[in-house]
């Protein structure tokens, strides 16, 4: 057997199709939100941070669909770039929320739909940062099915031709 192959433990199809199924449904109901909250209530916070989330929720699907299909076998370690594209999307999702949470209290507003009402731009605030999360562990799980890629501890190292021996 060839020293350098990598050896896929695969996610299970079940949960490829389940992490598909959710992300198509965040994709639908972000750019629903976005439509609805920006036209027919006037409220472009909420309907801006909807888009977001529901292009998170894209990204995520995309990833997963990539790996359904077998794209990541030959360069795995792309995977990380999403990974860290996962984390600045929870960073971007959790700054908006304690600020729009800030400014919500600090003006003293009601929960209201229409014109600037910050409550519910917190929750798509906070749908963003799910989103973000799911990218992070989408990612994380899948490049952690390629195994040992290029770990400290490759067998090069354990048979001691990592220095010279």
């Amino acid at each position: 057997m060839d020293e350098t192959a990598t050896h896929v433990r695969s996610v299970s199809s079940c949960g490829v199709k389940a992490r598909l199924i959710m992300s198509g449904i965040g994709i639908f109901v972000g750019l629903s939100v976005f439509i609805v909250f920006t036209i027919q209530y006037k409220n472009l916070n909420v309907g801006i941070w909807a888009l977001l989330s529901g292009i998170a929720a894209g990204v995520a699907f995309g990833v997963t669909l990539a790996y359904h299909k077998h794209v990541w076998d030959t360069k795995p370690r792309r995977l990380k770039t999403f990974m860290i594209m996962g984390c600045f999307t929870q960073l971007a999702g959790i700054c908006g929320f304690v600020a729009y949470l800030v400014l919500a209290i600090s003006q003293h507003q009601v929960l209201t739909a229409y014109g600037e009402g910050y409550y519910l731009t917190c929750v798509w605030c906070f749908m963003t940062w799910k989103w973000g999360f799911a990218l992070l562990l989408y990612s994380r799980s899948f490049l952690r099915s390629y195994g040992n890629i290029d770990g400290i501890l490759n067998k090069d190292s354990l048979n001691g031709k990592m220095y010279g021996k």
